[in-house]
């Protein structure tokens, strides 16, 4: 009987617990500190930037009447925690202000990338390439 226990519970174990390790393991939360856009993709996203959002945000991201700035602490604070994806989809769903959603998902991920960039988050070897259809790979906003 005792036998037949340890048994039970060795098997729950080992499905209940292990896949729960394992895939903690495979899935490596990412963040905007990794690399995740290159600078080429920052450089087309400034002229997308200064063409569909200077008007408001300003042309040095500082805001102005009308739009919040979109850089430094005050801003990397509220997005703080969210994932990339989540930012992506309130920008494409609001923005630009005259005609939200106006921006190709090429253009959306390149202004990103040009906002990370004038955050100085480091860029990497791959460019952004955000879903608006799935969130995918998390990339989380730190």
């Amino acid at each position: 009987m005792v036998r037949l226990i340890t048994q039970v519970i060795a098997f729950s174990v080992g499905i209940f617990v292990v896949p729960g390790l394992t895939s903690g393991l495979l899935a490596q939360e990412r963040s905007i500190s990794d690399g995740v856009y290159t600078t080429e993709q920052a450089a087309r996203g400034k002229r997308e930037y200064t063409q569909q959002c200077a008007t408001c945000h300003s042309t040095n991201l500082r805001g102005g009447e009308m739009a919040p700035g979109l850089v430094g602490q005050t801003f990397i604070s509220g997005w703080s925690g969210e994932t990339l994806w989540t930012f992506a989809d309130f920008t494409n769903a609001t923005m630009p202000q005259d005609a939200p959603g106006n921006l190709s998902v090429q253009g959306l991920n390149d202004v990103i990338a040009f906002i990370l960039s004038s955050n100085d988050y480091p860029a990497g070897d791959a460019e952004l390439s955000l879903d608006l259809e799935s969130e995918g790979d998390p990339i989380m906003i730190d």
